[in-house]
């Protein structure tokens, strides 16, 4: 695999790696698209207990969780984090802030010095979520980030063209 330039020349052989949560598939439709794109590993973070994803409650557990910062225990992974040049890492928006599942993941995995890339999900415009969540990998490499709003509902392939372009125009190896 390899990140490319603008021009479509390739710069450096990478090894990438998608790192996301999605309890209701809308992150996971970016991860995807990044997966694909680089044709990479992908990693979903799943929560030993997970919200139920139908109806309200969603919104008052999950807002409660990120407003408390709680780390809730997640599934086991077995990636080598450290095999990885290039991480990329994704969220849904709950409370103005990143899903406490990726706070998890932070908190247990050691990701200093790593070039990463941080993209967020949210129903709304809203950017403090991506702000804090790129104050929590102070010790990586912060490559870039963006945001979407409601990608899988809100003009779909325009959202999936945005992602391939943002993956695209990260230059981290240009330097």
């Amino acid at each position: 695999m390899s990140i490319r330039n603008n021009d479509d020349t390739t710069k450096k052989q990478v090894n990438a790696l998608v790192v996301y949560y999605s309890l209701t598939n809308t992150t996971k439709t970016i991860a995807e698209s990044i997966q694909k794109e680089l044709s990479c590993d992908i990693l979903r973070i799943q929560p030993v207990k997970e919200l139920n994803p139908e109806g309200g409650a969603k919104f008052v557990w999950g807002g409660m969780q990120a407003t408390m910062h709680t780390k809730p225990k997640i599934e086991p992974h077995f990636l080598e984090l450290s095999n990885y040049d290039l991480i990329f890492i994704g969220t849904p928006v709950w409370a103005w802030t990143f899903a406490p599942p990726i706070r998890t993941f932070l908190a247990e995995n050691n990701l200093q010095n790593k070039n990463v890339a941080l993209w967020t999900c949210a129903g709304g415009v809203e950017e403090k979520a991506l702000l804090r969540l790129k104050k929590q990998i102070k010790d990586c490499n912060y490559i870039g980030g963006i945001r979407f709003i409601q990608p899988a509902d809100n003009n779909h392939d325009a959202n999936i063209a945005k992602t391939i372009e943002w993956v695209k125009s990260i230059k981290w190896a240009q330097s």
